[in-house]
């Protein structure tokens, strides 16, 4: 299945097992109280809205959601009406340079190669303005197109050791300056601990 398919059929239920998550709470409360109000930030894979796009929208920020799920950006302009919310792949997305304040890829990077995650990474470089902030929260393995069991459903995963997205963060610009590896549990039958890897990078 693609990653629209797998999203449209977990809708709320993924929701549900993964927005409660303390450290990815944390970090948007950081970004709640360091960014000024109004500003420009881009959710890429924003899922049902919640919690990214609501938390950072409730701070002020003007937020734009975008998605490959129908049913995801649905029910996001539905959970978070003070954002706006798109059907579209980021790897379709276009941008003006140094168009955003701040920029989110909260497991969002996954479902795709090695190589188009090295290349989004570069366009998010180029879209946040000079000093502004790209948050990546991902799952911390280097493989490339492995086959997972995951919520029920078989997915295809790709990503990048904890070193490996340092090293291709620095080539396009960005310098990490908040780094966490926490280990959550999502509310789902037979779910089992997962380490991830955060990494909130500012652009030089």
């Amino acid at each position: 299945m693609n990653a629209a398919e797998v999203f449209d059929t977990l809708g709320l239920e993924y929701q549900r097992a993964w927005s409660h998550q303390p450290a990815l709470h944390g970090t948007l409360a950081w970004f709640a109280a360091t960014q000024p109000s109004g500003s420009r930030v881009l959710d890429i894979g924003c899922g049902t809205g919640v919690p990214v796009a609501s938390t950072l929208a409730k701070a002020g920020m003007k937020v734009t959601g975008i998605d490959v799920s129908p049913v995801m950006v649905d029910i996001a302009t539905t959970q978070v009406p003070d954002a706006a919310f798109h059907r579209i792949d980021v790897r379709d997305f276009e941008s003006p340079d140094g168009s955003w304040d701040v920029i989110c890829a909260v497991f969002s990077l996954l479902q795709m190669s090695q190589a188009e995650i090295v290349q989004v990474l570069g366009r998010v470089s180029a879209w946040l303005r000079p000093g502004g902030h790209f948050f990546l929260a991902t799952v911390p393995i280097d493989v490339e197109r492995i086959t997972l069991p995951w919520m029920g459903q078989e997915i295809e995963v790709s990503s990048f050791s904890e070193e490996g997205f340092e090293k291709h963060l620095a080539d396009v610009g960005l310098r990490v300056v908040r780094r966490s590896r926490p280990v959550f549990t999502p509310s789902f039958p037979g779910a089992t601990p997962e380490e991830s890897l955060h990494l909130v990078c500012q652009r030089s």
